[in-house]
């Protein structure tokens, strides 16, 4: 798994799944996304080395922490933030979702766990700031709402990507916390990441369906798989964690979804290895 890196017990990566889509609103299935991602990072399929020749075998180490499940939200925040606490040691961590309201649950652990203070880059083509969805407080589609209400990141720490699917509601609320939002027609202008440091949150869904078509809320007009790769490149900050979310292998085609998600990995790893 993961492209040849040497597996490690003092990693400088952990990998922890989340099989969690109880929120999602229209596509269930993206609970079953971590296993089929980490099939698409095998080492029978990629080498090592990324678009810019870094070599990720010498870069990097990693720990396998497996996966999370549960039968309510709330068991899977305590579980997330027992996981990460029992085994955070300063390592970045790469969290594979689930639906996208599991990043409340992994960026709450590692705030709480590192004691640190550190932005939140969301690529997505929603902005995820309902105040409530289908009567669900912490549904996948009121997760940014949630982090910052409840103080775990700063509006103005806040930075999201791609969006092209907001409601007034969410963009008045954005706005009213300094939240900035790079639309879809406004990606030329991203010149990099203005946090020292960063959580990074990847919805597949900033992804054009012909892209990704194994997106649990698909949203035709998106970015492609190179524009992304590009937008990657250009993040100069420190990486602090990074997950990807909403990858539906049972709407995918070919595996297309879940290669475009091993391709996002191998490029994050090698500009921040």
């Amino acid at each position: 798994m993961l492209f040849g890196i040497p597996s490690s017990e003092r990693p400088k990566l952990s990998v922890l799944g989340v099989k969690w889509d109880g929120s999602s609103s229209y596509r269930r299935g993206a609970a079953n996304a971590p296993e089929c991602i980490r099939e698409a990072t095998s080492e029978e399929i990629y080498n090592s080395f990324t678009e810019d020749l870094v070599n990720l075998a010498e870069s990097w180490t990693y720990s396998d922490l497996g996966d999370i499940e549960g039968s309510s939200f709330k068991e899977i925040v305590d579980s997330v933030k027992r996981k990460v606490e029992e085994n955070y040691s300063g390592q970045k961590f790469l969290f594979l979702g689930g639906d996208h309201s599991i990043t409340y649950a992994t960026f709450k652990a590692l705030r709480e766990s590192s004691g640190m203070d550190f932005g939140l880059i969301y690529f997505d083509a929603h902005p995820d700031c309902y105040e409530s969805y289908g009567g669900d407080s912490y549904s996948h589609a009121c997760t940014v709402r949630r982090l910052v209400e409840e103080g775990y990141v700063k509006g103005e720490d806040v930075l999201m990507i791609g969006v092209r699917a907001a409601t007034k509601q969410q963009v008045d609320f954005a706005r009213e916390r300094g939240i900035r939002i790079l639309k879809i027609d406004e990606i030329e202008y991203f010149e990099g990441v203005p946090f020292d440091r960063a959580y990074v949150s990847f919805d597949i869904d900033v992804l054009d369906p012909a892209f990704a078509p194994g997106s649990s809320n698909p949203e035709p007009g998106g970015l492609s798989t190179r524009e992304l790769i590009k937008l990657i490149k250009k993040m100069d900050t420190d990486l602090v964690a990074f997950d990807i979310v909403e990858v539906n292998p049972e709407f995918d085609c070919s595996g297309i979804t879940c290669f475009a998600a091993a391709k996002i990995i191998r490029e994050v790893l090698g500009k921040f290895a």
